[in-house]
């Protein structure tokens, strides 16, 4: 029994530390706050999901991710079209590497995709 027990936490542990960290949004804007509650993203695959689940209609929104093992590494998803209340939509995270003027594109294949962090860096909402 205790090797069974043994077993799955050992699974359940080693698939934990498998996934990308979610950072939580941590500004004070009121308006701000206001705007993203509800909305919720997921990244998998280089693709991430957007989900307005929240008040208002969105204009401009973008995700953006680093890394906890490439201290250079920058991502980005751009969702530029909007997204109204209730919809989802998915766009596609662009990964570039080197400070300044060496800043190159990276290939999917090429991110260490479990030691992802992403967050939210800009959301606005839709001009009615």
């Amino acid at each position: 029994m205790k090797i069974i027990l043994t077993s799955i936490f050992l699974l359940i542990a080693g698939i934990q530390g498998y996934a990308q960290t979610y950072q939580p949004v941590t500004s004070k804007n009121k308006t701000y706050l206001a705007t993203v509650k509800g909305v919720r993203y997921s990244y998998k695959a280089g693709v991430v999901t957007l989900i307005n689940n929240g008040k208002y209609d969105l204009g401009t929104v973008s995700i953006i991710a680093s890394s906890k093992a490439d201290s250079n590494l920058f991502g980005i998803a751009l969702f530029e079209e909007g997204l109204e209340k209730g919809k989802t939509v998915e766009a596609e995270m662009y990964f570039t590497t080197g400070p300044g003027t060496d800043t190159h594109d990276l290939l999917l294949k090429d991110v260490d995709q479990k030691n992802l962090v992403l967050s939210f860096d800009k959301a606005t909402r839709a001009q009615r």
